[in-house]
């Protein structure tokens, strides 16, 4: 399920040629993996953040840079949802987790990509920002409705 949202992300990016900036499907797609499959998860979803990563940089940049970001972002997303209890996973911080999980690849494309751009890398960035907002909360509604159904 998470190569259809990478091919929707390259999709849209595509399209959009440059104009505008994607939210990180393929990322939240892999976050909401990990909410959702419990422990036996992880290994297949950093390895899937990697390949999905490494076939985003051969695509797109040429180095070796979304995989590597991509995998910190899941070990990070990981380590802050094992040390929340169950009790504090609220509508605000699944969101939150959802936001800032696109937000480190999308601010460090713009520090490490497009130094030589100046403000119009940081205009895109905010941008993608106003286009992430409401694909991160949709995720967390619909992480919400997957934990409704699997606890009725």
């Amino acid at each position: 399920m998470t190569g259809i949202f990478w091919l929707v992300q390259d999709l849209l990016t595509v399209l959009m040629s440059g104009a505008v900036r994607m939210p990180e499907f393929f990322l939240l797609s892999l976050v909401y993996r990990l909410f959702t499959g419990g422990r036996d998860v992880y290994v297949p979803v950093i390895w899937t953040a990697f390949f999905g990563g490494l076939l985003w940089d051969l695509r797109w940049v040429g180095i070796p840079f979304f995989a590597l970001c991509y995998v910190v972002v899941v070990m990070m997303v990981m380590a802050a949802w094992n040390t929340l209890p169950s009790s504090g996973r609220t509508v605000f911080i699944i969101f939150l987790l959802f936001w800032a999980a696109q937000l480190l690849p999308a601010v460090l494309s713009v520090l490490v990509l497009e130094r030589k751009t100046g403000n119009v890398g940081w205009t895109l960035f905010g941008v993608q920002q106003g286009c992430a907002v409401p694909v991160s909360l949709l995720s967390a509604f619909f992480y919400f409705k997957h934990e409704k159904n699997r606890n009725a």
